[in-house]
């Protein structure tokens, strides 16, 4: 019973002081820790993408120079494209009806898609 008087005291006293302290200071530094940690992520990762960007855009001419005809190549498979898929239909409207609804399917796969 003295031990829980003398103890009761000494508790009474800490809780009394815990009360007087406030908690600002503590969570100021804690975060201040974090924060810096996350601007040190951030400028990491950002100079490490606009080092990336800058190597890809120093080399899109070179990349580039490769392709001279991509134009005239796409817009030949387009037009292939068109007439074998004319043909196609033609010869066996089943082939439309794939490819309508295989484009559907797409369609709607990427509409409800979310990021």
């Amino acid at each position: 019973m003295r031990d829980d008087e003398t103890y009761g005291d000494l508790a009474r006293l800490f809780a009394a002081e815990d009360a007087k302290l406030e908690a600002a200071p503590f969570t100021a530094d804690v975060m201040k820790r974090v924060r810096r940690q996350a601007m040190i992520r951030r400028l990491t990762v950002g100079a490490f993408g606009f080092l990336g960007a800058l190597i890809a855009l120093l080399q899109l001419p070179e990349l580039l120079s490769a392709f001279v005809g991509v134009d005239h190549t796409v817009i030949s498979a387009l037009d292939l494209a068109r007439t074998e898929i004319s043909q196609a239909a033609t010869r066996n409207p089943m082939w439309l009806a794939i490819i309508i609804g295989a484009a559907l399917s797409i369609a709607a796969v990427s509409m409800t898609e979310r990021a």
